[in-house]
């Protein structure tokens, strides 16, 4: 017999093994395609194993020479420094021994490759395995201890001696909650993660592989068919060689049909491991099925809900619908559409324990209400508590009071993209952003409504562009968009809603306007927009009934091709320019001064206005708050930005009490607005009161948990400590530069600076250039004169995170200078500068005892603006 023959017949054995008795022959007749001849030598093989004295109990020498006519390896009594005390089974490549090293008596797992002569592939797996383990340094992995050859060049390793039951073997003999079944599974779940962060997939997870021991943790084995990933997440070795070695009833449908396999394999096999630990069963009943039924009901049919069959098997749950989610989410048939990775999963069952809303479940309102009352029960019935309830009971009664057509599902969160020029006519193409900002202009006083303004860069602006893409990537449920059509003196105008999810189209209305005649154009999209479309989207109520309206033809075209233009400098001040002679000509029209004082807001951060330029918006600002004081979202911009650039002392200026008692009147007034209550917390993380922050923070998810401009939370919890939260707020936003460059301060701060080096570039901003350097381990002259760059900021906060870098970069006196000049800027930090880690260089000087007490003195100042005690 040769040595193909020899990988042939092991390895249907393995399959066949594991199937029902009389599945045996027909998986063998199957497999087995024009050489017969194969199948009365497996089956000899599984009649030996299932005697007393079992085919596989004997050792490598015996098992060579009964099959293969030949002497193989005598029987080992040693191997190396280990003594060997008996067999403990077999593997898919080895013979695994009980051990004991002479000189420390503890007591091993060695594994010897028991035909290492006879199939080079074979070999290479196994050194493989032992490559694989030796890279993997987790508590829920199994270690690698040693490893060695023969003298006659068997491979052989050494890892840690795991005596326990199989996961699910455990669960139930020791009758574990659902609680501790979370917690096994979760710390399964960290293993599988730490070996995919390290480019290795398991490809076999299954309970046999997960052993617990006596004390309750948990250990992952047998690594034998694992596969490298290369650095894009593929499989380096897609080879295959006589049967698939896995485990049928745990593998994912791509392995089923012998495709590529990823972290997404790991991923379905770990919700196939969930539902056991869940139900007591599989999700496929398997048992009278060929191999080839049982191969068609993986790959095509649905699997059962945990809920329906763990409810008959009384397994306890306190939210079967959450973990039906957990389980059918990770088990879809579609790679893509699985969790999203490992460390998802993980999150989600912490979401599930804390009661909290799962990322792999699209939240509907009332799931997240629900998961909201549920998490703060306790503190709902106390009286410290009234806010969250009336939170909870202000929702409640828009959600009651919301009578929406009943076909169609209010809409949580919408998107206005640019309209297509059909016509391609160049002298209308500033109707493509103009339509979308008027319709989005009226949609801004609609109650209980999340929108999404299109971005002014056109980059949803492609005649090709997938809605359905664009919808998921900016978290809509639905998009409203449309185009027009020039046609002599007329514009053909069609406003379109499109579902996302499955890229439906809901509604459609067609109209005619004079080309000449923008004010008319304006007044039929509102009425449009106002009778048809609001109430499409679930919308009933607008805040107010008298919208401003533009009172001057030329003036309204102006401010409608100034919003067209892109925010590069040339045309910005031409926008400026052409904004300016607009408002002169039509100066009570809100939207205009609105206009305007965006483009100075955008020149005093991001160009080259300065403070001239930010002192001019707050001018004009406040002008467009009086004209509009409906339009809530632009008056709390407006408190906001003021107080940030009121000096200390500056007459005329906004205190950041003042500002405070601006956004209680607006919440008052829309207590259903999640962007309100994200500027709150803005305003919040300023004066340091960071548990305040956090819970307006938590309140805007509440209500639009997709909102990305929430992004910036993750700074609140980052000054808090609570890495792990910072890092879900970022992940609303994950390929902004903000969340990019906040989620290096994270890490930074949990001691990753690995993590630190695979950003793709470093901001722009804050010192990060910087930070880079001296992580790279620059020379010191270097990192000096980069130092020398990092800039004070207009923005207070981008100071803070400048003063961090420097201090962690060993600039002492630049950091202490820059975290002074933070604080006169009135970004309190306080309580944050005392457990950042960041500052843990600077606590020892007499400078930082200063700073501290400035700190402390900016955060007293607002607690007695809002007439409460001081520290």
């Amino acid at each position: 017999m040769n040595s193909a023959r020899w990988d042939r017949i092991q390895g249907l054995f393995h399959h066949a093994v594991e199937l029902p008795q009389p599945e045996q022959r027909t998986f063998l007749e199957s497999e087995c395609g024009d050489d017969q001849t194969l199948i009365p030598e497996v089956l000899s093989m599984i009649d030996e194993d299932a005697r007393g004295c079992s085919f596989l109990d004997r050792d490598v020498g015996q098992l060579a020479e009964q099959v293969l006519g030949a002497p193989g390896p005598l029987y080992f009594k040693r191997v190396g420094p280990y003594r060997i005390l008996r067999i403990l089974g077999e593997g898919g490549m080895g013979v695994v021994y009980l051990a004991e090293r002479d000189d420390l008596g503890n007591q091993v797992a060695l594994k010897i490759l028991r035909d290492a002569w006879l199939s080079p592939a074979r070999r290479e797996r196994f050194i493989t395995e032992q490559r694989t383990l030796a890279q993997l340094n987790h508590p829920s992995v199994a270690r690698l201890y040693d490893a060695n050859t023969l003298a006659d060049g068997t491979p052989w390793f050494v890892m840690e001696y795991v005596e326990g039951l199989p996961l699910t073997e455990y669960c139930r003999r020791h009758n574990c909650s659902l609680k501790e079944r979370l917690g096994l599974f979760r710390a399964l779940c960290e293993a599988v993660q730490h070996a995919h962060a390290h480019g290795v997939i398991h490809r076999d997870l299954k309970p046999s592989n997960i052993l617990v021991k006596g004390d309750g943790s948990l250990r992952l084995l047998d690594f034998g068919i694992a596969k490298q990933l290369d650095p894009i997440g593929k499989p380096v070795d897609q080879t295959r060689t006589g049967a698939r070695l896995m485990t049928p009833a745990y593998a994912a449908p791509e392995q089923i049909r012998g495709g590529h396999t990823s972290v997404h394999s790991d991923v379905y096999s770990l919700g196939v491991i969930l539902f056991e630990l869940l139900t007591g069963r599989l999700p496929f009943v398997l048992t009278d099925k060929t191999p080839a039924e049982a191969a068609t009901t993986i790959t095509t049919e649905e699997p059962a809900t945990a809920s329906s069959v763990g409810r008959h098997a009384g397994a306890r749950a306190a939210s079967w619908p959450d973990l039906d989610v957990l389980c059918l989410t990770a088990m879809h048939k579609d790679p893509k559409r699985r969790c999203a990775s490992v460390d998802a999963m993980i999150r989600d069952v912490g979401h599930y324990l804390k009661h909290e809303p799962l990322e792999a479940r699209r939240d509907s309102f009332a799931y997240t209400l629900a998961k909201f009352v549920r998490r703060n029960r306790q503190a709902i019935y106390l009286a410290g508590a009234m806010v969250a309830l009336i939170v909870v009971a202000v929702a409640l009664t828009l959600r009651l009071s919301r009578k929406s057509p009943p076909s169609r599902p209010r809409a949580k969160a919408v998107a206005v993209l640019p309209f297509l020029n059909t016509g391609n006519d160049p002298t209308v193409d500033f109707l493509r952003f103009a339509l979308a900002n008027e319709i989005s202009g009226t949609l801004g006083y609609a109650r209980s409504l999340s929108l999404r303004q299109s971005q002014a860069d056109g980059k949803y602006a492609a005649p090709d562009r997938d809605l359905e893409k664009t919808g998921r990537e900016l978290r809509v449920d639905d998009i409203v968009t449309g185009h027009f059509l020039k046609a002599g003196e007329q514009l053909q105008i069609t406003l379109e809603v499109t579902g996302v999810e499955g890229n439906r189209p809901l509604w459609q209305e067609v109209f005619d306007v004079p080309v000449r005649n923008m004010m008319a154009m304006q007044a039929q999209i509102a009425a449009k927009t106002r009778r048809g479309l609001a109430p499409m989207l679930g919308v009933s109520e607008f805040v107010t009934d008298s919208p401003p309206k533009p009172k001057n033809e030329e003036a309204y075209s102006l401010y409608l091709r100034a919003k067209a233009l892109s925010s590069d400098p040339e045309t910005a001040n031409q926008a400026i320019e052409m904004l300016n002679r607009s408002a002169a000509l039509d100066p009570d029209y809100a939207p205009v001064w609105g206009a305007l004082a965006s483009r100075y807001a955008e020149a005093g951060w991001f160009g080259n206005g300065g403070l001239e330029a930010i002192a001019r918006w707050r001018d004009i600002a406040n002008r467009m708050a009086a004209l509009d004081p409906d339009n809530v979202i632009a008056r709390a911009g407006v408190l906001y930005i003021a107080e940030q650039f009121t000096n200390p002392g500056e007459k005329g200026g906004l205190t950041r009490g003042e500002a405070y008692r601006g956004f209680e009147d607006l919440l008052r007034r829309r207590p259903d607005s999640a962007r309100l209550h994200f500027l709150m917390s803005w305003l919040l993380r300023d004066a340091g009161l960071l548990e305040e922050s956090a819970r307006e923070c938590d309140t805007s998810v509440l209500i639009d948990a997709q909102d990305a401009a929430a992004r910036s939370c993750g700074v609140t919890f980052m000054l808090r400590g609570d890495y792990r939260r910072a890092l879900d707020y970022l992940r609303l936003d994950p390929d902004s530069e903000v969340s990019k460059a906040v989620s290096i301060d994270v890490f930074l701060r949990e001691g990753k600076e690995k993590d630190v080096l695979q950003a793709q570039t470093a901001p722009q901003w804050g010192g990060y250039s910087m930070l880079f350097a001296f992580l790279r381990h620059r020379p010191e002259h270097e990192i000096v004169a980069l130092a020398r760059t990092v800039q004070p900021s207009p923005d207070p906060e981008v100071n803070y995170f400048s003063a961090a870098h420097l201090a962690y970069c060993g600039q002492t006196d630049a950091a202490l200078a820059m975290l002074k000049q933070t604080i006169q800027r009135g970004y309190c930090t306080y309580p944050a500068i005392e457990s950042d880690p960041m500052f843990t260089s600077l606590r020892g000087k007499p400078a930082f005892h200063e700073i501290r007490s400035a700190a402390m003195a900016c955060q007293n100042e607002f607690l007695a603006q809002r007439g409460q005690p001081r520290l």
